[in-house]
């Protein structure tokens, strides 16, 4: 299966991964799952570090890249199309960068794994998820 991570996922695979539910450890650690990250994520990654928003237990925002690149996560591309048709997402949620990420995982057709409850909204819009908050 092919699965997309929102940024509190990627950011606890690596920091607290007892936060993760036992479903979506297994999910992560299935070699035969491909498990993607978003350049989404780091941007908001960056931003929030730049802000004093966020800490990365004592990494810099480049220096948790390179230990991104050294694990299991795959960053998939955007694409150019999915960022401009983002607009006929309906807002149900107003965090840019988890509105792009929900239209990255519709378009194309990958389970995106989150642990924000309010992304449960879109499932009516064609978004498959397996949420922190659901049992799979």
């Amino acid at each position: 299966m092919t699965y997309l991570v929102d940024t509190h996922i990627l950011m606890w695979s690596f920091f607290e991964p007892e936060r993760l539910s036992s479903d979506i450890q297994g999910i992560l650690l299935d070699s035969r799952n491909i498990v993607y990250y978003s350049p989404v994520n780091l941007w908001e990654i960056s931003i929030k570090y730049g802000l004093g928003k966020l800490t990365l237990n004592g990494l810099t925002p480049e220096a948790f890249f390179d230990e991104l690149n050294r694990s299991f996560f795959i960053c998939k591309d955007i694409k150019t199309s999915d960022i401009i048709t983002s607009y006929k997402l309906p807002m149900r949620h107003k965090d840019p960068f988890d509105r792009l990420i929900i239209w990255e995982a519709i378009k194309n057709n990958i389970i995106l794994i989150s642990a924000d409850d309010t992304i449960l909204k879109y499932k009516d819009d064609g978004l498959n998820v397996v949420s922190l908050y659901e049992k799979i």
